[in-house]
């Protein structure tokens, strides 16, 4: 029979200011063959890579996903030829030259250009996580106390800990400006918010 015992659930958050900004390129290109939109698509992703290369960014900082081939239709249902895409993901560690690399790499492109996502985030969380975790559990531990002083027990020893899934999520600092005329899109790096929740079970002692 299992003795008595509570088990309660903590949560630790911790705010971390991103370093990276991780902006999710591509080139999509619509033409009569499927040959020709192949090679238009690849031109126009090369442009892309060239100017983050020059801009810096590394062989690690840069990967390509994504590759698509399908048949294109207008409106009436009436083939319109092949439309070939690919996306380009790349890692910026500069975040004040960040958004003028994005605007000149979509510029290279030009309107097979595509900008599916920028987000932000922290090169190395270790520090921020192990944070979290500790928090965690410390909420965890006052919220076992308080429903032992409730149940008119007192807190035993820990029987068990089962650790919960770690986020990192945009805070409320966090903002992202549409791309201006020109030039690269502005943007704010605010806040990100590294997470941590923890289940822990205590005996309860008379």
């Amino acid at each position: 029979m299992r003795h008595d015992g509570v088990t309660v659930t903590g949560v630790g958050r911790v705010p971390v200011t991103p370093d990276v900004l991780v902006a999710n390129l591509g080139a999509e290109v619509t033409a009569p063959s499927v040959q020709s939109a192949l090679d238009r698509c690849s031109a126009a992703l090369v442009s892309i890579n060239d100017v983050l290369k020059r801009a810096g960014v590394s062989d690690r900082d840069r990967q390509t996903a994504g590759a698509r081939v399908f048949q294109a239709f207008g409106p009436n249902g009436t083939p319109q030829g092949w439309t070939a895409s690919q996306q380009l993901t790349a890692r910026l560690r500069d975040l004040g030259t960040a958004g003028d690399i994005v605007g000149a790499a979509i510029g290279a492109a030009g309107d097979a250009a595509r900008l599916h996502d920028l987000s932000f985030a922290v090169d190395n969380p270790a520090e921020a996580q192990t944070r979290a975790r500790d928090l965690a559990f410390e909420d965890a531990k006052t919220k076992a106390r308080r429903y032992a002083e409730l149940a008119e027990r007192r807190l035993g020893v820990v029987e068990a800990v089962s650790e919960g899934g770690q986020s990192g999520s945009p805070g409320p600092g966090h903002a992202m400006r549409a791309m201006a005329f020109g030039g690269g899109p502005s943007v704010e790096a605010g806040e990100l918010e590294i997470s941590a929740a923890v289940e822990v079970r205590w005996g309860l002692l008379s």
